[in-house]
């Protein structure tokens, strides 16, 4: 025995399939729709960078916001702030390091666990889970290109040029962990007198004691020039200082 043809119900599952087939598009143009035209997706606009989806020039200092995203500048904040340089919510975590990890950069608290954004990070929690949930930091010195990579749960926060040790007094090579932290410290021997050098990281003794640290008195990084420690510039060593902990993994290689 044959069912009766239900026209109202095919049409009902003609309609649905139709619209199962222009779901995904819909939802990819809703992503990538920029209405200021500004290289930013409303999406992003709203939901990473939290400038304005209807101006071009969030800030108004003649850049738009989707050239400052890309050349590391903050779209919200004029005179010429690098991401890195401002703190949008306060937390003590800077927007470029927000963006990077994930966290929202107008929320000080995002994953809502009584605990800034920035505190975590600062001790080595995820803060993007109310659970405590450590995450690894890392140091990564790699001597033949003179480079500094350090990451948190293995994304990068920033990468720039240092100074080893030269082949008479090389840096040591291997393992090893951030040992302790010294705000200020006078270094001297045969030849030089560095008086009130900031931000050291002690993270090896063997016949000298080794340190990570700012250094004032030279600007030839990226290229040894040290009696065996890691010569950072000043612009860049503050915020490692902030970043590492007693613990912190430092790879040299």
């Amino acid at each position: 025995m044959h069912k009766p043809f239900n026209c109202r119900a095919y049409s009902a599952m003609l309609i649905a399939g139709v619209f199962i087939l222009l779901t995904p598009p819909l939802a990819q143009a809703q992503t990538i729709l920029d209405t200021d035209g500004d290289g930013l997706s409303d999406v992003q606009e709203q939901s990473v960078y939290h400038t304005d989806p209807q101006a071009s020039d969030t800030d108004g200092d003649g850049f738009s916001d989707g050239q400052e995203i890309s050349t590391d500048y903050s779209p919200r904040h004029g005179g010429k702030k690098k991401l890195v340089e401002v703190d949008s919510d306060d937390d003590s975590l800077n927007d470029a390091w927000e963006i990077a990890i994930g966290t929202d950069l107008a929320n000080p608290d995002t994953d809502n666990d009584s605990h800034q954004d920035g505190t975590e990070v600062g001790a080595g929690y995820d803060p993007l889970s109310p659970a405590p949930v450590k995450k690894e930091k890392t140091i990564t010195i790699t001597l033949k290109n003179q480079r500094l990579v350090y990451a948190f749960d293995g994304i990068t926060l920033d990468e720039f040029s240092i100074s080893s040790g030269l082949p008479r007094t090389p840096t040591p090579v291997g393992t090893f962990a951030v040992l302790d932290k010294i705000p200020v410290k006078h270094y001297g021997g045969t030849g030089f007198d560095y008086p009130n050098t900031k931000w050291n990281l002690h993270f090896t003794t063997g016949k000298y004691r080794y340190y990570i640290h700012g250094a004032y008195w030279h600007d030839n990084f990226g290229r040894p020039m040290s009696h065996g420690c890691v010569n950072v510039a000043y612009k860049n060593m503050e915020r490692l200082y902030t970043f590492a902990n007693p613990g912190t993994r430092v790879i040299i290689r």
